[in-house]
């Protein structure tokens, strides 16, 4: 992109989205086969926004292309698809078989977030009731659903539903009593309070392993025992639907009894003092944040952050710069689609940050990406942040060129 484009759309802020996004599908048709794939996939996104009656086709104009890749780059790229299909076209999920599972069975959790940010509430409710026995059941995305469906009986259908997988489902069933507490009031009390009880005798039959549980900021409250853990967690449900089973837990069970003292209702308490301390920090929001992935990648996130509150995106855009000379060294460069490159996605972050925060002005960082075409998906990220989507979810990977030495 020339550097006075830059100019321009600070200048002439008006029709800056639709040029953003019109210099962005004239330089995905242009592109390598790979680039232009992964391009209209994600131009689709915003298109959502933009020119709704077009985001489907060249969503599935992208698809195509993405097909036509050569493994296992096809593979990547289509893996890519699916949280670009969870927000334009869910009901094409099921065409797109993920990288690792084979199956629509193990559905990515953030498969139903990305739908519900794009207003596909009844297709994540759909897909949540589709879930068979045979395939890991997202208990986790349960909760996240139902507060967006407003229907009783449907609300109903979906934790019974929950519940059955549960008892059936081979694995991912450790992940049902943390979810629970966030279910059980939706069932009939009978029904709620034999569940919570064949919950207790499950965690009591199963092996007592070690973990490590903090549920306060200081950390003086901690259990290490598996089972303890899963009690805490059902502790709330436990003493609304059989207060007396709540406390001969507690009368049996050390570690239980001591959390029990600081947060009596269990996660109940833990979530509650949370939110009554967010309430009570300058700006109602609470003071920290939490960070996962590669420790690695932690300044730069950090970096990030701060970019968000004061508008300084130099320092985020050194780390993705820095990032983006490991993924074409020399030596031994990322082999990965480009798309995937962690560079690419540090590149999408940044602009996506910055149209949040600057605005048009944040074009003037796209003329410091020094290629083409993570400037093209950076582009794109900055349109769809200009048009108030949500960020982009992206998989990041740095396939290595030539073996490591053994």
């Amino acid at each position: 992109m020339p550097r006075f484009f830059g100019a321009f759309l600070r200048r002439y802020p008006l029709p800056m989205k639709a040029d953003l996004l019109t210099t962005a599908r004239d330089q995905a048709e242009r592109s390598t086969p790979a680039v232009r794939a992964a391009a209209l996939i994600r131009i689709a996104r915003v298109e959502t926004a933009v020119a709704p009656g077009d985001a489907r086709a060249t969503f599935e104009r992208g698809l195509e292309a993405a097909r036509q890749i050569a493994s296992p780059d096809r593979e990547m790229l289509l893996d890519q698809a699916r949280y670009i299909a969870a927000a334009v076209a869910p009901d094409l999920l099921p065409q797109i078989r993920p990288l690792r599972t084979r199956t629509m069975g193990a559905m990515d959790g953030n498969l139903y977030r990305i739908m519900i940010q794009h207003g596909h509430v009844s297709e994540a409710m759909s897909f949540l009731l589709e879930q068979t026995a045979d395939a890991e059941f997202p208990f986790y995305a349960a909760p996240m659903v139902l507060q967006h469906v407003a229907d009783k009986d449907k609300q109903l259908a979906l934790v019974r539903h929950a519940v059955s997988a549960w008892r059936t489902a081979p694995t991912g069933r450790q992940m049902f009593p943390h979810t629970f507490q966030s279910l059980w009031k939706i069932l009939p009390g009978d029904e709620a309070r034999e569940v919570v009880r064949e919950l207790v005798r499950s965690t009591l039959s199963e092996p007592d392993t070690h973990v490590n549980a903090a549920y306060d900021r200081e950390g003086t409250v901690q259990i290490t025992s598996s089972r303890q853990s899963t009690l805490f967690g059902i502790l709330g449900p436990l003493r609304h639907l059989d207060p007396s089973l709540a406390e001969s837990l507690i009368a049996e069970h050390e570690q239980l009894a001591a959390a029990a003292r600081r947060f009596p209702n269990g996660m109940e308490s833990v979530v509650e003092e949370a939110r009554q301390r967010a309430a009570a920090e300058p700006g109602g929001r609470g003071g920290g944040y939490f960070m996962a992935g590669n420790p690695r990648d932690f300044p730069y996130m950090h970096s990030l952050m701060q970019a968000g509150k004061d508008g300084e995106f130099g320092p985020p855009m050194q780390f993705a710069l820095e990032r983006y000379g490991e993924d074409t060294a020399a030596d031994n460069p990322n082999a990965a689609p480009i798309d995937c490159w962690p560079s690419t996605g540090e590149f999408r972050s940044i602009l996506f940050r910055a149209g949040q925060k600057l605005g048009a002005d944040a074009a003037r960082l796209l003329d410091e990406i020094p290629d083409a075409d993570l400037r093209l998906f950076a582009q794109i990220e900055l349109a769809a942040a200009l048009e108030g989507l949500p960020e982009a979810m992206s998989i990041r990977m740095f396939r290595p060129k030539r073996p490591p030495r053994v």
